[in-house]
């Protein structure tokens, strides 16, 4: 991971040099091997530079050849393939100089020809133009604003608020949606006005006269050569494409890298595929679990069992983080500061990164994905075999089902049949009773006004807001909508995971696995009164036997959080009320919603998990407009234009 950083002028006025030093200074984290820039008239670019792969050591950016500077963030994972076409020698270039041929070549085409993460940036300083462009799941970023006579983007926020110009205000309307949960992305990308988020699979172009236009070449489907195959082929082709998808990421890395581990089949099958990969290299890839501690027998999904299944596999350094009095608020500034957003509430994953970074590494994978990618876990499976009217079958899946859970008829038919045979319109019924037909923006910490104005003129639909049960699609319709909701991301943990020093990169979000995912045969997603059926039968020679035989459901990353949150969201809601004497939050926090989502919770009722879980985000939002007015304020008042 590195960074970029550029202001593009259309009404032809000189740019400050100094303005690329400063936006690529407000990244810093991400350069620690150099940062340089380039700045012609009306036109500036930087890049920024952290050494992740042996290529990089051949990096020297901005380039600026033939009229055209380029500035890159990426990984090339098809670079010899490209030079070949090119016709030219792959050994001893940077990835960011094939991919200068390949724009020479095929121009703002040549971006559907590239397999990697990457973001980067091609201005023509002559004509005034420009051409962003974002991988296809986004697992790079770039942010850009446009003002009234120029365009700044940068691969953080922090970036664009060094430039003169860029706004440091948040948005009311995204903060609010925020809380409300749309099924839909909406147009707002980040919390911030003014500042948006380029989507994964996209790009933009700047004319010379600042006319912008963002236009996707990509968009998740599945690929033509993978779809009406025998199950041979999908087993086969399952092992090929997550063995590329991990060892294109591992082979070239200059130091050991590092996973944020459960021991489940997401990231269990990352581990058991680089873990010899790293071995072979005469190292091993530093896995990093949350845990509850050794002879902790509370009823909560630990991964301390299926993670220490790996523990004797070659080339896997695994290592633990045991929450102790820890809690979600503890520092929470720190990783507002480095996602430059309000980017969930984990209070693990800042301790995942920091002892990945500690040991050295400078790539970090995780799972994240596989669940909505290759390794489903489908509501209803066996249902559906009943609803394609596989009769035979579907006897012979319900016996297997319950003997893997354990269940008998009557739960059997409840949780895993009876939710496929009735119409979605009826679920939704239901998941409203079981609310009291309460409106499902009710259950949310948004104050009411705020909450009508953006369900009459914001764009909402109060009507797909997320559920505890998916109530607007399933299977493979489901898994589709998601994937488009993640290239709408902006890029959070990516920007947390650079403030750290390292680049999180993720297999599963890897086109070649999306591609392959969405043409993968029910038939092979459940199986054996199983999920996860073709990982299991494709990796059954490398996942532990535990895996392997393991029922349904994934270990909880941070198995602590219900007592932890419970003990701190009290005290938490009181001093962030006695703090609001402008009533700033009140507008959009409804405090008392909050609090009664906290009395008499039970740890019992799963209910109550969600019900904490919708509280402690609320109270981390009001934490985040609190740290973020503060520190503007603190900007605005010494003359800066630094990160709040």
């Amino acid at each position: 991971m590195s960074a970029i950083a550029g202001i593009v002028r259309f009404d032809g006025t000189a740019i400050d040099p100094r303005a690329i030093e400063r936006m690529l200074a407000a990244m810093a984290p991400r350069g620690p091997d150099g940062a340089h820039g380039i700045v012609l008239d009306s036109v500036g670019i930087g890049h920024a530079l952290m050494r992740v792969n042996v290529e990089d050591w051949h990096e020297a950016q901005p380039i600026a050849d033939d009229g055209l500077l380029l500035a890159a963030d990426l990984r090339l994972d098809n670079r010899d393939a490209l030079a070949t076409e090119l016709g030219i020698d792959a050994a001893g270039m940077a990835d960011s100089a094939i991919l200068f041929a390949a724009y020479r070549r095929w121009g703002a085409d040549c971006v559907d020809r590239l397999l990697g993460d990457f973001a980067f940036a091609l201005i023509d300083p002559a004509a005034r133009t420009l051409l962003l462009a974002r991988d296809p799941l986004g697992q790079r970023g770039v942010y850009w604003h446009r003002g009234d006579d120029f365009l700044a983007f940068a691969s953080e926020p922090k970036g664009l608020w060094a430039v003169d110009g860029v706004p440091r205000r948040l948005s009311e309307a995204a903060m609010g949606k925020r809380l409300l949960s749309p099924v839909d992305p909406g147009p707002e990308t980040t919390l911030f006005e003014g500042i948006e988020s380029l989507p994964g699979g996209a790009t933009l172009q700047l004319a010379a006269g600042g006319q912008v236009v963002v236009e996707r070449y990509w968009v998740p489907h599945a690929a033509a050569g993978h779809v009406g195959h025998d199950d041979a082929y999908y087993v086969e082709t399952y092992r090929r494409i997550m063995a590329e998808a991990v060892e294109c990421r591992v082979r070239r890395t200059l130091r050991p890298p590092a996973l944020l581990f459960s021991g489940g089949f997401d990231s269990g099958s990352i581990a058991a595929i680089a873990g010899p990969i790293v071995a072979a290299q005469g190292r091993r890839i530093v896995a990093v679990c949350s845990a509850l501690a050794e002879g902790d027998t509370r009823p909560v999904r630990s991964a301390r069992a299926a993670a220490s299944a790996f523990a004797d596999r070659d080339g896997i350094d695994l290592r633990w983080f045991v929450r102790r009095d820890e809690t979600v608020l503890d520092n929470i500034e720190t990783l507002f500061a480095g996602a430059d957003d309000c980017a969930g509430i984990s209070h693990v994953r800042p301790h995942l990164f920091a002892m990945a970074a500690s040991s050295g590494a400078r790539l970090v994978m995780d799972g994240h994905g596989g669940d909505y990618t290759v390794n489903p876990r489908d509501a209803w499976a066996l249902g559906r075999v009943l609803r394609r009217g596989e009769l035979r079958r579907f006897v012979r899946e319900f016996r297997l089902r319950m003997r893997t859970t354990g269940q008998g008829v009557v739960r059997t038919v409840r949780n895993d049949v009876l939710g496929a045979l009735l119409p979605l319109r009826l679920i939704a019924w239901q998941q409203a009773a079981r609310r009291r037909f309460l409106p499902a923006w009710r259950l949310r910490a948004i104050t009411p006004a705020l909450a009508r104005e953006l369900m009459t003129t914001g764009g909402v639909d109060a009507g797909r807001l997320r559920q505890p049960m998916p109530v607007h699609a399933r299977w493979k319709a489901l898994r589709r909508h998601r994937l488009h909701r993640i290239t709408c991301a902006a890029p959070a943990m990516t920007n947390l995971a650079g403030r750290y020093g390292m680049d999180l990169t993720r297999p599963f979000h890897d086109r070649r696995v999306v591609e392959f995912a969405l043409a993968i045969p029910a038939r092979l997603i459940f199986r054996d009164g199983r999920d996860r059926y073709l990982a299991r039968t494709a990796l059954a020679d490398l996942l532990p036997a535990r895996l392997l035989a393991s029922g349904p459901g994934n270990d909880a990353e941070e198995p602590d959080f219900f007592r932890m949150a419970a003990t701190v969201v009290p005290d938490a809601l009181r001093s962030l009320r006695a703090d609001d004497r402008a009533g700033r939050l009140a507008r959009i926090i409804d405090f008392d919603r909050i609090a009664d989502e906290v009395a008499n919770i039970n740890e019992a009722r799963m209910s109550d998990h969600r019900a904490l879980y919708r509280a402690t985000f609320g109270i981390a939002l009001a934490r985040f407009i609190l740290w973020f007015e503060r520190h503007n304020d603190g900007a605005a008042s010494a003359g800066q234009d630094q990160e709040p």
